[in-house]
């Protein structure tokens, strides 16, 4: 392959303009000598000074013949370097420099007056072909370069940080991939296939997502195809200080506390003060004066009264409008006042949603026993609720039923004892089922082992149940609850404090004396289960759950966690039953007015999450508006993003639904669009924030050196720091199967000249030049 180079002292573009520049201005100037003569000869004097003076002056640019030849066939080394957020880190004694723009300047060289340095890639071309990729692009292709074609080296400002984690796992293994994409191609061409002989990584280790390196590793090994890891970054810990993540519910009520946990980051000097702060809409609202432990992540919680956080809230809402849920956003920080690595994660962002508006239970009770009893007054005592109460056989007696569909489908929640579902007509029994399944109401029923209880209940609401009855087991022999690992998770079965873990209070708690013996149904799950002494007999449900259309079952096989009041009262047993009914219950729409309500689910979403948007329509008699075209329009930084379809839920007048997704990062606002009515009369609008996943990318920034011996030895290959990655230059000796040999060539006429105008002196070496070249002798 042969080509013009330039290796002069001036730049080939000033040369070129300069040298337009003058030899116009010469050409110009002769042209008075020769503009008395007939054509072509007066062109013939201006237009070889003008040549004569481009030419000397591009010699200036140093053209050089290149000339190169492949012997042999190049070995594929294929160079992966980890850009994620980590490679960003400023070392101590590193100069200012950070882990990318060492590595950076290692692979391209650094320009310097004095002594520049050439780039390892330069010298790894002469004997293979090198491709050099990213672990993550904004166009996602990971090929930044390769020395196939005598591309020129990328610049240093081409290796940025780019993407929120590292999958150091997966960028490894798309080598694989690509090389088989490659031999494919090869053969469907008839082409020899150039199979990767080596892979080169370049990382601080860190991978936090994805497929974990030593998967990974044992697919190259596999394949072998050896894997030389190069690790970046200080072995130790930094000094640095954080908020990893902050957990909390997506919503709370007015009359209740804020209750979270923030995990922070401690790697400074145990016992070293720092301020954690959270603020809403810029004012306050928890403060406290922290010391360092310097050890792991770090738990602190939380509380906050909800009651100012939603009056704050609701003073920039609109008018005219009911909001059962309004916005609540949060600002978490951290200021220490010291030299850390990192201050871009000292903040963290949250929102959740503050319900405004009182939960609607319908309670059911036919017998009227104690645990009814006791539900509904921890119900009635909590603010929250609004309650409509049937018990006993007396109020059953009355109308102790919603009159019609439409004003069962007002409740958030029904709760009901297994004996009262036999008082349920048919009818009845249909609009729960409709309840659950299309409104995504709650319902909650509660069995108990008695003497007419032992049969199954065949009836219309029979599908809704969880769990199904099995032949009774007499012996009694339970030692102590215990929640399952799924309730672990959930708000609603935490009953623990800092001074005694939730395990623990439940392992405490009474157990029931009654509790009807039963197995799960396909799709429902135990949340939690009592245990008994004999290690043969298997755990027993007590509370079982399941998802039923667009609301939620919940079943009780006894109805005795009245017991749990022994000698602490309400203490856990209001606060369970309070949790567990919100748990339960139907989902409010988080704004209303006469005609509509809207809601958009959470008020944060992760990017890859499905958006669901629900709405309710009235006519002007209040009546459901059905069949109507609906549509959700989304509107990012008052720009209209997108618009889709609401459909209507099948047998649920007026009820509407869509699900989209996922969204790009930003902050919605979603309203509703209804033909036939005018856009000047929807005036409800909701949010949602759709966020990135939790960057768990700072949680660890020194260089996990093991993670990338253990690869390197797995795959055959080789493991050094950057100081020392002239070792790993050695090993890839054996990997060459060919060389370029390269040529160029100035002319040595060329050398003469230039020397001689040097000599010279540039202006007078250029005439006297000029009139060598066109035949005039000096000084005419």
């Amino acid at each position: 392959m042969t080509s013009i180079r330039f290796s002069g002292t001036w730049p080939w573009w000033l040369v070129l303009v300069v040298g337009i520049a003058g030899a116009l201005w010469i050409a110009r100037w002769y042209w008075r000598d020769s503009r008395h003569l007939a054509n072509p000869l007066r062109w013939l004097l201006p237009t070889l000074r003008a040549s004569a003076f481009f030419l000397i002056l591009f010699m200036l640019a140093g053209p050089t013949l290149f000339h190169q030849r492949i012997e042999g066939q190049l070995s594929r080394i294929r160079v992966m370097l980890d850009v994620s957020p980590s490679m960003a880190i400023v070392d101590v004694d590193q100069q200012g420099r950070s882990r990318l723009r060492q590595v950076a300047n290692w692979l391209v060289g650094e320009e310097s007056k004095t002594e520049p340095k050439i780039g390892w890639l330069r010298e790894m071309q002469k004997h293979h072909r090198v491709d050099l990729l990213l672990s993550s692009t904004a166009n996602g292709d990971p090929l930044l370069w390769t020395s196939q074609g005598l591309a020129p080296l990328p610049k240093t400002d081409s290796i940025a940080i780019h993407g929120t984690d590292s999958k150091l796992g997966d960028f490894l293994s798309s080598a694989l991939v690509q090389n088989r994409i490659d031999a494919t191609i090869n053969a469907t061409k008839k082409e020899n296939s150039e199979g990767v002989a080596a892979v080169v990584l370049i990382t601080d280790g860190q991978s936090n997502s994805g497929m974990s390196l030593a998967d990974t590793s044992l697919r190259f090994s596999s394949e072998k195809v050896p894997v030389f890891t190069i690790g970046v970054g200080s072995e130790t810990e930094p000094t640095d200080l954080g908020i990893l993540n902050v957990e909390h519910s997506q919503r709370v009520n007015r009359q209740d506390t804020l209750r979270g946990t923030i995990l922070l980051k401690e790697r400074f000097t145990a016992g070293t003060k720092y301020q954690l702060e959270i603020k809403s809409l810029e004012q306050v609202v928890f403060s406290k004066v922290m010391e360092s432990m310097d050890q792991g992540p770090r738990r602190i919680e939380f509380e906050i009264p909800a009651e100012p956080l939603v009056d704050q809230s609701k003073k920039r809402l609109l008018s005219g409008i009911e909001y059962a849920s309004v916005p609540i956003d949060l600002s978490f920080s951290i200021d220490g006042q010291i030299a850390e690595v990192s201050v871009a994660n000292n903040s963290f962002t949250s929102s959740l949603w503050g319900v405004d508006r009182k939960n609607r239970v319908l309670i059911l009770d036919y017998r009227g026993g104690w645990e009814m009893r006791y539900i509904k007054n921890a119900m009635e005592r909590d603010s929250t609720w609004e309650t409509v109460v049937s018990i006993g056989q007396t109020a059953f007696e009355k109308e102790f039923f919603p009159s019609s569909r439409v004003n069962l489908f007002d409740f958030d929640l029904i709760l009901a004892t297994r004996d009262t579902v036999r008082k349920f007509s048919d009818e009845q029994q249909n609009w729960i089922v409709d309840f659950v399944s299309l409104s995504g109401g709650g319902l909650i029923l509660i069995d108990s082992k008695r003497e007419n209880s032992e049969t199954p209940i065949e009836s219309i609401l029979s599908p809704l149940f969880p769990v199904r009855s099995v032949p009774s087991q007499n012996a009694n022999d339970n030692q102590f609850i215990r929640v399952s690992p799924s309730a672990a998770s959930q708000s609603a079965f935490q009953l623990g404090s800092s001074s005694l873990p939730n395990e623990q209070v439940w392992a405490k708690l009474a157990i029931p004396k009654s509790i009807r013996d039963v197995s799960l149904e396909p799709g429902a799950e135990v949340m939690v289960e009592v245990i008994a002494t004999a290690k043969d007999k298997p755990p027993q449900p007590l509370v079982a759950t399941k998802l039923f259309g667009q609301g939620r079952v919940i079943y009780f096989a006894s109805d005795e966690t009245w017991r749990w009041r022994a000698n602490v009262a309400d203490l856990y047993h209001q606060r369970f039953w309070n949790q567990i009914a919100t748990w339960g219950m139907r989902a409010p729409f988080a704004v209303s007015d006469a005609y509509a309500a809207l809601d958009s689910g959470s008020r944060i979403y992760f990017t890859g999450d499905s958006v669901t948007v629900r709405a309710k329509l009235k006519s002007d008699d209040a009546q459901p508006l059905e069949n109507a075209l609906v549509q959700a329009v989304l509107e990012r930084d008052g720009v209209r993003h997108a618009a889709f379809p609401l459909v209507q839920e099948m047998d649920a007048r007026g009820f509407y639904r869509a699900t989209f997704g996922p969204m790009p990062e930003g902050t919605y606002s979603v309203r509703l669009e209804v033909m036939g009515i005018p856009t000047d009369a929807l005036t409800l609008q909701t949010q949602f924030i759709v966020q990135p996943p939790v960057d768990i990318e700072m949680q660890s920034l020194a260089c996990n050196t093991e993670s990338l011996r253990l690869t390197a030895a797995m795959t055959g290959g080789e493991f050094a720091m950057l100081d020392d990655a002239s070792s790993i230059s050695e090993k890839l000796k054996q990997f060459r199967t060919g060389k370029i040999v390269e040529s160029q060539r100035l002319h040595q006429r060329t050398m003469y000249d230039l020397e001689m105008i040097k000599e010279m002196g540039f202006c007078r070496g250029i005439e006297n030049y000029s009139r060598h070249l066109t035949g005039k002798p000096a000084g005419a």
